[in-house]
């Protein structure tokens, strides 16, 4: 993964100006449209606030990306492949609740670390996890996200051995 100079610093300075935003985009086909949060306020979102509750969020390539509380860890790099990563999202709003019970398959994740400075470029990108094991309680939702690796799949997948193909024999 190759990332810029300017990310790289602001990961490894032990103090910075720069903000590393996560954004995450929850998807699924029974979801009327995708899910996107933001780990970070970047600004108000006007469209959303009303007079009682104002609501901030992250615009990045034309989409919007609201701000909830998240801690994410990311996915080691080891020679198994690659690791799961864990998402944990603040339960400040209970829609999420009905949302999480309605669905019965493992929805698709992405996560994509940008900076403050230049909203439109994405630094790290994780497409394509799957979202399981979720729990939650009143204050958290927590899961984990794996990657759907083929290459730890027997080879061949199936053999011609009399339990299976008694014909043959």
């Amino acid at each position: 993964m190759n990332v810029s100079l300017a990310f790289r610093q602001a990961a490894y300075a032990q103090e910075t100006g720069r903000v590393i935003i996560a954004l995450i985009t929850i998807s699924h086909d029974d979801l009327a449209d995708d899910i996107r949060i933001s780990s970070d306020p970047t600004q108000e979102l006007t469209e959303f606030t009303t007079d009682t509750d104002k609501v901030y969020g992250t615009v990045s390539r034309g989409q919007t990306y609201l701000f909830l509380p998240v801690a994410i860890t990311l996915p080691n790099d080891s020679e198994e492949g690659p690791g799961e990563m864990k998402l944990q999202i603040d339960n400040v709003h209970r829609d999420y609740m009905t949302t999480i019970r309605s669905i019965f398959t493992p929805a698709e994740v992405t996560v994509e670390l940008l900076l403050d400075d230049d909203l439109d470029t994405v630094e790290a990108q994780w497409p394509a996890f799957e979202l399981c094991n979720i729990e939650y309680d009143a204050t958290v939702i927590t899961g984990t996200l794996k990657l759907e690796t083929y290459d730890k799949e027997p080879f061949p997948a199936g053999t011609f051995s009399p339990a299976y193909f008694g014909g043959l024999f």
